[in-house]
């Protein structure tokens, strides 16, 4: 396995990644390598899953009908000056 340096990071976004770690109960880097495995491991199958849910919806969205309320309308009374 690889390893990786980053350097110059702002601290806002390390404070960030650090109450992150602490509020899923693990180390900064454990917090760090789940969000790169989420963000680029298997990207051709991530985008292949999205796709099917976006499929999976509109196939259970078909045959659906409810009706819409009527529309109403109304009367504004101008502000007097």
């Amino acid at each position: 396995m690889g390893s990786v340096t980053i350097r110059n990071i702002a601290d806002e976004v390390k404070n960030a990644a650090r109450l992150a770690a602490a509020k899923n109960g693990r180390s900064m880097e454990a917090e760090l390598r789940a969000l790169l495995v989420r963000t680029y491991a298997d990207a051709s199958k991530v985008g292949q899953r999205r796709e099917s849910s976006i499929q999976k919806l509109i196939r259970l969205g078909r045959g659906i009908e409810f009706d819409a309320p009527p529309r109403q309308s109304f009367i504004v009374d101008e502000p007097s000056l």
